[in-house]
């Protein structure tokens, strides 16, 4: 039976990945039920030797100072491809981020030029090049996934569409920056299905945008939300032009062409299945 390792197994998207993965041996960053340290490659070294490795772990939430980001992406990443290297494995999935900041051109390709827009997205570049070096001195096999907007349940209440439906119930008022701004969901069922289909594949070294292609406005996502639940949302609206990126929408040609992937769910039924 193949053995794979989830790293970052109670995440957003671990979690839900475990639960697909049933007809394999799962190994997760746990022993004996505690958290093993990414950010220490003597924890690491524990972990039993597996056939593939996934990727996930690492710290997500948006504000946290460099420190915590280089710790846990980037050292974190360098550990287990250390592991990999140590325990003689030869496939990693890496599941990183969009990293190409404001766009100067959309719908986005791989080729587009890489400018990281805040410190979560410098580190998951930083350790997308740990990836290359590894994999071109230690011949490891190595996919990069970069996923656009993931929305799942599990959301961390920081984002967008998880304020927006606890507005639902609670009549919080959620504050919308930069309206007009558009970005490419993707649910995340789609998602674990391209990681499923991909683990299979063999590539010594590649990276694929991720996301549905189709974007939407933050005005549009609200309208959706408030014709599926009948009820109005109490918002309140600002501008920050630090952050406004216009338009962030995935080119999934490279992928749909390798692995004939494409998504299965559209935003708005992916968002009926929250609500």
């Amino acid at each position: 039976m193949t053995r794979i390792l989830v790293t970052g197994h109670k995440g957003m998207i671990g979690s839900q990945l475990i639960k697909k993965l049933s007809n394999y041996e799962i190994i997760t960053d746990s022993i004996n039920k505690k958290r093993i340290d990414l950010r220490k490659n003597d924890e690491v070294m524990k972990i039993e030797p597996v056939d593939i490795v996934i990727h996930l772990g690492g710290k997500t939430e948006k504000g946290l100072e460099w420190k915590e980001y280089f710790e846990n992406n980037i050292v974190g990443t360098f550990n287990i491809l250390q592991y990999c290297v140590k325990k003689n494995i030869k496939k990693i999935i890496f599941v990183s981020s969009y990293v190409y900041g404001n766009p100067k051109y959309s719908p986005i390709d791989e080729q587009h030029q890489i400018s990281p827009h805040n410190l979560y997205t410098k580190s998951k570049f930083l350790a997308e090049e740990l990836c290359k070096i590894y994999s071109e001195k230690y011949k490891l096999n190595v996919i990069i996934l970069r996923p656009f907007n993931i929305f799942a349940r599990s959301m961390n209440k920081d984002y967008l569409i998880s304020n927006l439906i606890e507005s639902v119930n609670t009549k919080k008022t959620v504050t919308i920056t930069n309206r007009t701004s558009k970005r490419d969901f993707l649910y995340i069922d789609d998602f674990i299905e391209l990681i499923l289909k991909i683990k299979d594949y063999d590539f010594k070294y590649e990276i694929f945008n991720v996301g549905s292609g189709i974007s939407y406005s933050f005005d549009e996502v609200i309208e959706i939300i408030e014709k599926n639940t009948s009820k109005k949302l109490n918002l309140e609206y600002k501008n920050d032009d630090q952050s406004y990126i216009q338009n962030i929408t995935a080119d999934n040609s490279k992928i749909t062409k390798i692995l004939d992937w494409k998504p299965e769910l559209t935003f708005e039924e992916g968002l009926q299945k929250l609500l």
